[in-house]
């Protein structure tokens, strides 16, 4: 597995699934035209819209086994059968020229974010150009973290973003990628929106963060996604106090 990869999904039932209940979560959406939102709501109400379609899709949707069906022998390949996973999935809206969808350049490891997980990035539109997510490969990410660790490098937002540095993918393709890459997005310059789906899964024996970041740690942050019968076997046995 590489630090970033495509992976085509075209057709899968359940993510199919996952983007109709997003088009029927849209008062007024014409023929289920996710792209073409910027026609019928404002920008100063997009973010009502996002986070009523998000609260819907975490309180009236089974995502977790959507999400199982659509790629869990990627992730048993990625990252081993136990797993946790995000307790909540995020929706994020990108319309044209909408200044307050911009996320600046960064690394999630730098909210306390493991660096050993990868993030799922589903796009329910087609992404392209500035409408899409930009990521900087393992090669740069690491040389400029090297620069901030030895102060070289004081401004990250400073940095240029080249066109080849915005990923190409459609609906019907999900992006994995570890969330310690550089990433962000800039202004929607295109004529579409973007809509796309994204949360974070990593191996239940990855480190958790230290007791400054509560709100990053198993139990608040992540939940149980799949537990194999090996380490529930290991568990039950932990759990009969042989050990202490």
């Amino acid at each position: 597995m590489k630090t970033f990869q495509i992976l085509d999904k075209y057709n899968n039932k359940s993510l199919l699934k996952l983007k109709n209940f997003v088009e029927n979560s849209i008062p007024n959406l014409k023929n289920n035209n996710l792209d073409n939102l910027h026609k019928i709501y404002n920008k100063k109400n997009i973010n009502n819209l996002r986070l009523n379609i998000f609260k819907k899709i975490n309180s009236r949707l089974n995502w977790e086994n959507l999400i199982f069906n659509i790629c869990s022998d990627d992730l048993f390949k990625f990252l081993g059968q136990d797993l946790l996973i995000q307790s909540k999935i995020n929706l994020s809206i990108q319309m044209p020229n909408d200044e307050t969808s911009v996320l600046p350049i960064h690394s999630d490891s730098w909210s306390s974010d493991s660096p050993f997980q990868m993030n799922l990035w589903i796009p329910l539109t087609n992404a392209f150009d500035t409408n899409s997510m930009f990521l900087f490969d393992k090669k740069k990410s690491l040389n400029i973290f090297k620069k901030i660790s030895k102060d070289k490098l004081k401004n990250v937002n400073n940095l240029k973003i080249n066109k080849k540095n915005f990923f190409k993918i459609n609906f019907g393709q999900i992006l994995f990628f570890n969330p310690a890459l550089l990433h962000g997005n800039v202004l929607n310059k295109t004529n579409k929106t973007r809509i796309s789906l994204n949360l974070r899964i990593k191996s239940l024996f990855s480190p958790q963060p230290n007791q400054n970041h509560p709100d990053r740690r198993y139990g608040t942050y992540y939940k149980t996604f799949n537990i194999s019968e090996n380490t529930k076997f290991g568990i039950d046995i932990i759990k009969t106090d042989f050990f202490k």
